[in-house]
């Protein structure tokens, strides 16, 4: 998609989660709607943060070059953020350690298309926490600082959690390409990595932390829990598309749900 300014974009509907169809007025106060039921992401594959391409530039070109039903789907939603830079551009880590001290300042390495890059599980984090470690070589190296740096952190990267990211890992925490290093009291050294196909290396896997395995399981039976209830799934919504805390998954009350839905399950297996 050829934008008015000469950018380029890339465009794609997804549905992030999706329980059921609901008829339902937008802004209905019907306990039982699910709220947002899909998020349209607009992707520029231009480098530069903010894109140069913008939501008027894509609803003139769908309105002459893509069907009727396709333009009224993008005229009708409601923009909760700026364009999202290509998803390539998270891997040019050769691309920091040549640059150097002529890092373009308009270049998205992160931010907040970074964490909104399958922020489900948390990769926009990981890639952030590597980027930013070798972009601080970089600046250490040149007498440069981070902060000369325009839109690298902002407010959307800034406000997620520890929290967040070890409830969005419990489905994926074997992050492909994830190394970790840790040294115990006596010294010993231990590497932990995956390869870059997500398969085992021959170096050993790290643990998983009693946390996590609770909030797998926790998180399998709430969202059997959620497909019954559209307060519950759009609760989901919300923590996946980074709008609310995670920790609305959380309440006293849902706990009970999860747990009871649990129990009564392994119960009746238990009959069978």
């Amino acid at each position: 998609v050829e934008s008015n300014r000469g950018g380029i974009c890339y465009v794609y509907i997804k549905s992030v989660f999706y329980v059921k169809l609901a008829l339902l007025s937008r802004g209905s106060d019907d306990e039982n709607s699910l709220g947002v039921l899909s998020i349209i992401g607009v992707v520029g594959v231009n480098s530069e943060y903010p894109p140069n391409d913008s939501y008027e530039d894509l609803l003139e070109w769908a309105k002459e070059h893509t069907p009727s039903e396709c333009y009224t789907i993008l005229k009708s939603t409601k923009l909760c953020n700026s364009l999202i830079p290509y998803r390539r551009i998270f891997d040019d880590r050769k691309y920091v350690e040549l640059l150097g001290e002529k890092w373009p300042q308009s270049y998205i390495l992160l931010g907040d298309a970074m964490c909104k890059f399958n922020s489900q599980y948390a990769q926009g984090m990981t890639h952030a926490f590597r980027h930013a470690r070798e972009l601080g070589k970089i600046f250490d190296e040149h007498s440069h600082k981070l902060e000369d740096i325009s839109y690298i952190f902002n407010r959307p990267a800034s406000t997620i959690s520890e929290e967040y990211w070890i409830g969005s890992t419990t489905n994926d925490w074997k992050t492909p390409r994830l190394k970790l290093i840790t040294t115990d009291k006596t010294g010993e050294i231990r590497t932990y990595q995956r390869g870059g196909d997500s398969n085992p290396t021959k170096d050993l896997e790290p643990r998983v932390p009693l946390m996590i395995k609770f909030l797998q399981c926790y998180n399998y039976w709430f969202i059997r829990c959620a497909a019954k209830s559209g307060s519950l799934s759009t609760y989901l919504v919300h923590v996946i598309s980074q709008d609310c805390n995670p920790l609305i998954l959380m309440k006293p009350t849902t706990l009970l749900k999860v747990c009871y839905m649990a129990l009564i399950h392994q119960f009746c297996l238990s009959n069978n």
